[in-house]
């Protein structure tokens, strides 16, 4: 992937940001200064082979020759990339830690720089202070020669330093080819990630080839328990770039809201009548469907309604006068005195006296329907009188 291919990772569907700050550990160590040969997982040359003029273009550019169709993609192939011996590790690693710059999304961060090996055992050099794109690459930029030996474990120890006061998650990246370094960094790792606990992951960049070194940098990133170990050569296919500062820098939010335009606490999505008026009671769908408190109640085994059940069903007309889009449904109930088949057609025919007044006040039969439910709804206890007089009623839902 060419540098000027990398650009900002956008900030897409419900992710958010993970980490508060970040740091790139950087190996300008001797040997980084020796030829870039691509590792056996050079996935950019497997993934990318069929685009002829990818594959040229980055074979020329490293110093290789132009590649046939005809050729097997295998890892041979993906050497012949690479011919140019004055090509180093270190371009390499500068170029990857430039393109990662390049793709960070566009996120308030606080950034660092520190590296070891040039010139001293390890320096910062750059932040930690808010993120800036252009002065992280301008950091980046003077790093200008490799040479000394690898101690990442001072580079781990002072990062420990580097971060004491300030707030936050951190994202650890180390571009490294894990050469000549022995268990000190894996030490310095665990306990860097003691100090900060959860607050802190280490992800490691492996350049080059050397399997030992490789190793070390898988076992750097597993003290860190949440960071991952990739191949820089992984990192030249562009969707691999995304995915990797996807998993360092974001996470999935929480669900976006989804909007609720009537205040009637159903969402949007999920309401069948999303313009109830303010205040009024709605069921799961959205929809206006209070039962009226006071139900219009009967006296034992009868159908008749009553003085104070027609003041209700009044009130129930008015409703409906004021709301022609609305309907309503009349539904039957009694106490359990008497055998289900005899109470189911009492039920019925308490429905049926409530429906009749309402269309004698002029309400469109077809804005009505009913039910009846015998005594298997009870509102109340049929142990006592007083409940089972509450079960001898009609109940009043509305909807659109």
């Amino acid at each position: 992937m060419h540098l000027e291919e990398c650009r900002p990772l956008e900030v897409t569907g419900n992710l958010v940001k993970k980490v508060d700050n970040f740091m790139i550990i950087f190996d300008p160590s001797a040997s980084m200064t020796e030829t870039y040969v691509a590792s056996d997982k050079c996935v950019a040359c497997h993934a990318q082979y069929k685009e002829i003029e990818y594959t040229n273009r980055h074979s020329v550019d490293h110093g290789g020759r132009k590649i046939s169709k005809k050729d097997t993609p295998n890892t041979a192939t993906c050497l012949k990339c690479h011919q140019d011996y004055s090509y180093t590790k270190f371009k390499f690693a500068k170029r990857m830690a430039n393109c990662i710059n390049k793709t960070i999304p566009d996120l308030e961060l606080t950034g660092s720089l520190r590296t070891f090996g040039s010139p001293v055992y390890t320096m910062i050099s750059h932040g930690p202070e808010s993120y800036s794109r252009e002065k992280f690459d301008h950091a980046l930029r003077e790093i200008l020669e490799a040479d000394g030996i690898s101690p990442l474990d001072h580079s781990l120890r002072a990062a420990e330093k580097d971060w004491f006061s300030i707030e936050g998650k951190i994202a650890v990246i180390i571009i490294s080819d894990g050469k000549g370094m022995d268990e000190k960094p894996v030490l310095a790792a665990e306990e860097l990630k003691s100090a900060y606990g959860e607050n802190i992951c280490i992800y490691t960049v492996h350049v080059g080839n050397d399997v030992k070194g490789n190793l070390i940098m898988q076992r750097i990133a597993k003290a860190g328990q949440c960071g991952s170990a990739v191949s820089a050569d992984s990192l030249l296919n562009r969707r691999n770039m995304d995915d990797f500062i996807k998993e360092v820098f974001l996470k999935e939010g929480p669900p976006e809201a989804i909007p609720d335009s009537d205040g009637d606490g159903v969402p949007d999505d999920m309401d069948d009548c999303p313009e109830t008026p303010q205040g009024l009671p709605v069921d799961d769908s959205g929809c206006w469907n209070p039962i009226i408190p006071a139900d219009v109640l009967f006296d034992f085994d009868k159908h008749t309604l009553k003085p104070e059940g027609r003041l209700i069903l009044d009130k129930i007309v008015n409703i409906l006068v004021k709301y022609p889009l609305l309907k309503l449904k009349i539904s039957g109930h009694t106490d359990n005195f008497g055998s289900m088949e005899y109470n189911i057609v009492l039920s019925k025919r308490r429905s049926k006296a409530g429906l009749n007044y309402i269309v004698t006040k002029g309400i469109a039969p077809e804005r009505l329907s009913m039910s009846w439910h015998s005594y298997r709804i009870p509102k109340a206890g049929n142990e006592t009188p007083e409940g089972r007089a509450l079960n001898r009623r009609i109940e009043f839902k509305f909807n659109k």
